[in-house]
């Protein structure tokens, strides 16, 4: 069900609402909506929409910006971050969309960015409802210093297709099938992702790959092997913009959330340590072999294309690419969007 707060009557997502004819129910605030994947609040709340993606010290950071005008995802990942960081099941869309034009105009002002919607929500789950694809590309292809990326598991596609791809990246994140249908609740099959990719990139958008979190079991190199061979076969690499990899790690309050919510995971079968900035990883072998293997396979195939680790120590970019990227503004340049 979706319920829309009195003060958001006039935003531009419960017009779209009304002009396809969806039917929504008008509420006082959201205290009375039944806390549930399963329903959508649009609110006039305010927010600070654009701002850095949260770091750890001593881990690499990308400086990444994100844009947050959704909050909450109907998808179910079991290793879901947002299940903690969250107070609410129920998806909240953020109906200010006036004050998120603005914050990210003000973001192209300071400097050369990359901005995404992925870290709150998943970029397209909802798009053939609300239509946020659409309002952010007529905003970033029309400033210089931003690339904006769609982070999806759907292969929710249909509105990118009638848009400029000028300033965007699609991406995807991948995992085998084995792990999607056991894991990753209600989000498409690997294959429907791939072939999504494909005909963006078909459409002249830039695509990109998030191997995160990569998840150990037996058979790992099979399985991964699997997905990344039919990534080679559909997708062309002058397409591809970066991959992103790591390996699964979560803060401990997520490890009782799991096991009270899903009566069958296997994300808990190996042992892990805590690590410097308080989350629990797999033991440094562990991680290190998992992230040889995933590069190895993609460079197997594809020699050029940007490769990178998403909240690793130093040490590990060093054994494994031979360069310490640096913090934040260091790190950033290494993508292709800072050398157009």
């Amino acid at each position: 069900m979706i319920y829309v707060e009195k003060d958001s009557l006039n935003s531009l997502p419960v017009k779209i609402l009304e002009k396809k004819g969806i039917n929504f129910e008008i509420i006082d605030d959201a205290s009375i909506v039944e806390d549930s994947k399963k329903n959508i609040v649009i609110t006039s709340k305010l927010n600070k929409f654009v701002h850095p993606c949260p770091a750890t010290k001593n881990y690499r950071c990308c400086n990444y910006q994100v844009v947050d005008a959704i909050e909450g995802c109907p998808f179910d990942c079991k290793y879901c971050i947002l299940q903690v960081y969250l107070n609410h099941e129920y998806i909240k869309i953020y109906s200010k969309t006036d004050l998120i034009r603005r914050e990210i105009i003000e973001l192209n002002k300071r400097g050369r960015y990359r901005l995404g919607t992925g870290e709150l929500s998943d970029s397209l789950a909802l798009d053939n409802i609300f239509e946020f694809s659409k309002f952010y590309a007529d905003i970033v292809n029309n400033l210089e210093n931003i690339q904006f990326e769609f982070k999806t598991k759907s292969k929710n596609i249909q509105n990118l297709l009638n848009l400029n791809p000028k300033n965007i990246v699609v991406s995807w994140s991948l995992n085998p099938e084995f792990i999607v249908e056991k894991e990753e609740l209600y989000a498409a099959k690997v294959k429907d992702r791939i072939e999504a990719a494909k005909i963006c990139s078909e459409y002249g958008y830039k695509v990109s790959f998030h191997f995160d979190p990569l998840i150990f079991y037996e058979n790992f190199e099979n399985g991964y092997t699997s997905v990344i061979n039919e990534l080679f076969e559909k997708i062309d690499e002058k397409n591809v913009e970066f991959i992103s990899i790591s390996t699964f790690r979560f803060i401990p309050e997520l490890y009782d959330i799991v096991r009270e919510r899903f009566s069958e995971t296997m994300l808990f079968e190996n042992r892990f340590i805590k690590a410097g900035d308080g989350k629990l990883r797999y033991f440094k072998a562990l991680r290190f072999y998992m992230l040889r293997f995933v590069v190895n396979k993609i460079r197997s195939y594809w020699k050029n294309v940007f490769v990178y680790f998403c909240m690793e120590q130093d040490d590990i970019w060093k054994k494994l690419f031979k360069f310490d990227p640096g913090e934040r503004e260091v790190f950033e340049k290494n993508f292709p969007w800072y050398k157009i």
